[in-house]
């Protein structure tokens, strides 16, 4: 009986050693974000950047992780500023069309410049509406959690119009599975191109 409850008791622990083992190895072969996202980039940059030959990835560094509410209170500053700005254009234009209007001139210059000023305002109260639209759908997005972007840099090499390996730094944007969504060498740019994909992605469903 003795024997029995031993040699249970030993297959138990021979088990649970195993089970450990197996976790322990898969986590220490499962890739980290970095590096899931360094492989995206690669690929990216091997098939889309031109003159890509002799590339040699050196280091990917996240750089900011956004989620969709931090986006939409983002987009909600923006568009606020945006309506100012618009509304204030809207006045200017009321004010010359008046003194247009109310003018005894009627050459053609006027008339044109009259014409320029209306569509102006249509404009203008066509970009708020479309902004106070956007708002609606941003004001049940900013409290999501969620991650909508990452943001990283990634160093590497590229062969240079001579042949001579240069270094180069790129700036990623990547959704929340790690799809690359965009390079480009210049921030601002990378930062308006966020921008786009946010309204493709969570206001234009």
């Amino acid at each position: 009986m003795e024997f029995k409850l031993y040699a249970f008791y030993l297959f138990m622990t021979r088990c649970t050693l195993y089970i450990l083992l197996s976790a322990l190895f898969s986590i220490s072969c499962e890739k980290t974000h970095e590096e899931k996202l360094e492989e995206n980039i690669s690929y990216y940059i091997s098939h889309t950047i031109k003159n890509s030959s002799g590339y040699q990835p050196m280091l990917t560094i996240i750089q900011d992780t956004i989620t969709v509410g931090e986006f939409a209170e983002m987009t909600l500053l923006i568009n606020e500023n945006d309506i100012l700005k618009y509304r204030e254009e809207i006045d200017k234009d009321n004010r010359e069309i008046s003194r247009l209007e109310n003018s005894n001139n009627t050459d053609v210059d006027d008339e044109l410049l009259l014409k320029s000023y209306k569509a102006s305002l249509k404009n203008c109260s066509k970009k708020i509406k479309l902004r106070l639209d956007q708002n609606d759908k941003l004001e049940e997005l900013r409290h999501n959690k969620a991650v909508a972007f990452y943001v990283a840099q990634h160093k590497c090499r590229l062969k240079n119009g001579f042949g001579v390996l240069d270094e180069n730094r790129f700036y990623i944007i990547a959704d929340d599975k790690d799809k690359v969504l965009n390079v480009s060498d210049n921030y601002s740019e990378s930062t308006l191109k966020m921008r786009t994909l946010f309204d493709i992605r969570y206001l234009k469903k």
